[in-house]
């Protein structure tokens, strides 16, 4: 079993990590292409570091239910992302699409009966509100309802994986779990990349453009999502709770936030570190007390 210290330091490494895979891919122009090419890069990780740490590729017939889910949950967490990516600023989508403790917490409490101390619930709040709050455009919250809508989906497919990646990695290696996890989302992937550019000439180029416009942002960017995934089922294959390790990886949202201030000049530094400020305070709530609950 991992220590307490241990797991979260794998999730905090993870956190830091997660947000350049992101500033890797806005501004390439077509995002969906640059997820679809680094898809590649995830498979051919998981299967080397499978072959080279001598794991069979055999996957046991009760964990093929989880990476369906697994992978249900990513597609709807990619498209949530792409079409943010395609609307809003960086510092603006992430909070509310990174805010997925939320609901892992509320499901375990309503489907798996699992209590949580005053503290537990002080964080939730803290994390939800700074949320709303850190993304709350000019005219208001619903002034972009589409926007939103996006968001939360892909905070639900988030949500999804995280349950389904902890119940997985109890009985499957993650790199052999990540390779068969992204040769379907990279299907999947494929699929919306060829019904966006459907009909066209140049559908082939479409298709391969993450490659043949951005090979290193796309080997980079793969390189950075695949580290910070290994070390998020690293602590599952480990033990750690869930709920606690979906609350610490929220340590990349004011990350994400002066990162998209500072490198891409996106607006309002001051104000949205604030608020991120609020979400650091939950984090830190939740983690600390989640082990602590009922």
């Amino acid at each position: 079993m991992i220590s307490d210290t241990s797991w979260f330091l794998l999730v905090l490494l993870s956190a830091a990590i997660h947000p350049f895979r992101d500033l890797a891919l806005k501004g390439t122009g077509n995002p969906l292409a640059s997820y679809f090419g680094y898809t590649a890069v995830w498979v051919g990780l998981g299967l080397l570091q499978s072959l080279l740490m001598g794991h069979s590729l055999a996957l046991p017939v009760d964990v093929w239910w989880l990476l369906l889910v697994t992978v249900s949950g990513l597609i709807l967490y990619y498209f949530g992302t792409l079409e943010a990516l395609k609307r809003g600023d960086l510092s603006v989508y992430y909070p509310i699409i990174r805010s997925s403790p939320v609901v892992v917490l509320v499901f375990g409490w309503i489907a798996m009966s699992q209590a949580f101390n005053l503290m537990v619930t002080m964080g939730i709040g803290l994390v939800f509100v700074g949320t709303l709050l850190l993304q709350k455009p000019k005219h208001g919250l619903l002034s972009d309802p589409r926007s939103l809508l996006l968001a939360l989906l892909a905070m639900l497919g988030s949500a999804a994986y995280t349950l389904s990646d902890a119940g997985a990695m109890r009985s499957v290696s993650p790199s052999v779990y990540l390779f068969y996890t992204y040769i379907l989302v990279g299907t999947g992937l494929g699929l919306m990349l060829f019904w966006q550019h459907r009909g066209q000439a140049n559908l082939p180029k479409k298709m391969l453009e993450g490659w043949t416009l951005h090979p290193l942002r796309t080997l980079f960017a793969g390189a950075m999502a695949y580290s910070s995934y290994m070390l998020i089922l690293i602590a599952f294959q480990n033990g750690a709770d869930a709920a606690a390790v979906s609350a610490v990886r929220q340590a990349s949202i004011p990350l994400t936030v002066i990162l998209g201030a500072v490198l891409l000049q996106e607006t309002s530094m001051v104000r949205r570190l604030k608020w991120a400020s609020l979400i650091a305070i939950g984090i830190a709530l939740i983690a600390y007390f989640d082990g602590q609950s009922a």
